[in-house]
């Protein structure tokens, strides 16, 4: 496996490197807190062994395979045009015959164009300042204020003025300064409304109206859809890069720098490989149409740049949680109380176990919805609402799918009987978090 890395970013405190190194701040190498708990027998299966930590940013998400997309960059260079400019709005001529000047792009002749005018509007540059730990610096010496750059939607209007904006936990949260800067090009001040880490949203408020984004449906895309990304990688504020939906579902693993747990920050998220790269943290993932469809989140990359596989967080996801932190609750966490391992084959032909794979239940959390249902320790679950599950990855993604309160049937084999067990959703308790 090669040395890849999860590139966290946009978030505080974060120093600002060379724009040519691209390499990560070195604030961004502590840890955050791991979603689930460090068990024995963890609710998510341990990060393979060639996962090595490796983090870049204010937060150090960490794993060998994933980043979460960081700030490193920000001076914004620029370019004249006017030539160019001039050239293509002025009549051309070609052989003594003059031909006229270009036509305005529309949303049939160049639909990336037409979609990224509709979305741009509604997408800020994000720019947060905080303290470092001020490592290395004599004692007594203050902190030292750091920075960094992210990207963020505007979500809804708030009542009696203002716009709410989602972003990403990590391009935001404990910052001390938070500064929006939309396509008008002002700047202003935004307070937090709230984060969750275990989804990596957060929202943030200004007091200003911004035109709002339009949703559009994660939950009908198509693999070979047309994506587009908009955002601010190294700090290029308001960029456009556009490909197509690579693969959905994607559940992506991390490890922390405690090397005794593991987690999945990232559950039943779209891959593309429109360009994600550090700064476009909590930017927008559009359609064709304009609507939003995910937060840009996170990147697989073994240089610390694109490397063509983007991931976002579903829009149905990121509008569920946005909601419940803007309505003040705390955001809920569809979970299903067993700690557990996939069942390979190997140990099925060693243990003698009945089925050559799914997901093994090790153990139940008392006061949950399975415990409550009845599941029991060694009890082989291998569908839910019909959906085969030939993992624990596979069961947690489709608990992640349901809601806090749904009725789903479980397909379990308990010892050579098949049976089925009804049960109710739950909420992931704090204490895992």
């Amino acid at each position: 496996m090669s040395d890849q890395s999860i590139l966290p970013g946009d978030g505080v405190p974060e120093t600002v490197p060379d724009p040519m190194t691209v390499d990560p701040p070195a604030a961004e190498l502590a840890p955050i807190p791991v979603p689930y708990a460090p068990d024995p027998m963890p609710l998510i299966p341990p990060a393979p062994a060639t996962v090595r930590p490796a983090g870049t940013g204010r937060v150090a998400l960490v794993a060998s395979s994933i980043a979460l997309v960081g700030v490193l960059l920000s001076a914004v260079a620029g370019g004249s045009a006017g030539y160019l400019a001039s050239q293509l709005n002025g009549p051309e001529r070609t052989g003594g015959l003059a031909v006229s000047a270009l036509s305005t792009p529309t949303a049939a002749s160049e639909p990336i164009a037409a979609a990224a005018a509709v979305a741009l509007p509604s997408v800020v540059n994000i720019d947060v300042t905080g303290a470092s730990n001020a490592s290395g610096l004599p004692n007594g010496h203050p902190t030292v204020p750091s920075g960094g750059t992210g990207s963020g939607v505007a979500y809804k209007a708030a009542p009696g003025g203002g716009t709410y904006i989602i972003t990403n936990n990590h391009v935001v949260a404990d910052s001390s300064t938070i500064i929006v800067t939309p396509a008008s090009g002002e700047r202003m001040t935004a307070t937090l409304v709230g984060t969750d880490p275990e989804t990596d949203i957060a929202v943030v408020k200004v007091s200003a109206k911004l035109p709002v984004i339009a949703i559009g449906d994660s939950e009908t895309l198509l693999v070979g859809q047309t994506t587009i990304a908009i955002g601010s990688p190294f700090g290029l504020q308001h960029s456009v890069s556009s490909g197509v939906v690579s693969a959905l579902h994607r559940s992506i693993t991390a490890s922390s720098l405690d090397t005794s747990s593991s987690a999945y920050p990232l559950v039943d998220v779209i891959q593309t490989d429109a360009a994600i790269n550090p700064g476009n943290s909590g930017g927008a993932l559009v359609d064709r149409s304009g609507r939003l469809i995910g937060i840009d989140s996170a990147i697989y990359t073994d240089s610390g740049n694109s490397a063509g596989v983007g991931f976002a967080i579903p829009v149905h996801t990121a509008t569920r949680i946005a909601d419940e932190l803007i309505s003040g609750t705390k955001a809920t966490h569809p979970f299903l109380g067993v700690e557990g391992a996939t069942v390979t084959s190997t140990e099925a032909s060693a243990a003698g176990l009945p089925i050559a794979e799914g997901a093994l239940v090790a153990s139940v959390i008392p006061d949950t919805g399975a415990a409550k249902a009845g599941i029991r320790k060694g009890d082989i679950v291998t569908a839910l609402n019909g959906t085969t599950v030939r993992t624990m990855n596979d069961l947690i993604l489709a608990v992640r799918r349901s809601q806090v309160g749904d009725k789903v049937t479980l397909s379990v084999w308990r010892g050579k009987q098949a049976i089925t067990v009804l049960m109710t959703v739950g909420d992931k308790p704090a204490s895992l978090n």
